[in-house]
């Protein structure tokens, strides 16, 4: 149990510094390169538990919710992934039910907006065509909180 734990935090250790990287490349870099670390099992398609590792590394104290600012602050300081515009438009599309946090309340909204074809699974293409439309229009009123989950 111990090993699978390090494992784990080992795991999330190197992608965490892997995405320090992500400050020097182009978007569409940036959005493989983080699919390819969270795909910890190289299947070429994210499941639902990967997805939602993501989220995972911008819960700075552990307590399973992203608040905005730990959003804000990882996005832009942290990660330097973005600018504090395109995080905060982020944080209010990937707020699915609006109660100010990210949780995994939110996550059923968020992995169907990425599962394009319903087959459950995110493969790179549905990764890069969403991803790129969140990066081109981080603040569109029309946010994956609107995907009908039935």
């Amino acid at each position: 149990m111990v090993f699978c734990f390090m494992h784990i935090s080992l795991s999330f250790f190197l992608l965490e510094a892997d995405l320090y990287k992500l400050q020097k490349r182009d978007e569409g870099e940036r959005a493989v390169l983080l699919f390819d670390k969270v795909d910890v099992d190289h299947t070429d398609h994210l499941t639902y538990n990967e997805l939602e590792a993501i989220f995972g590394l911008f819960d700075a104290n552990n307590d399973s919710t992203v608040t905005q600012a730990e959003f804000l602050s990882d996005w832009t300081d942290v990660y330097k992934i973005g600018g504090p515009g395109e995080a905060q438009g982020l944080f209010q599309r990937a707020d699915t039910n609006g109660d100010g946090v990210i949780t995994k309340d939110d996550m059923p909204a968020i992995f169907k907006y990425f599962d394009m074809d319903g087959d459950h699974y995110v493969d790179l293409n549905e990764f890069l065509t969403q991803w790129g439309q969140l990066m081109l229009f981080p603040s569109r009123p029309v946010d994956i909180g609107t995907v009908h989950l039935g």
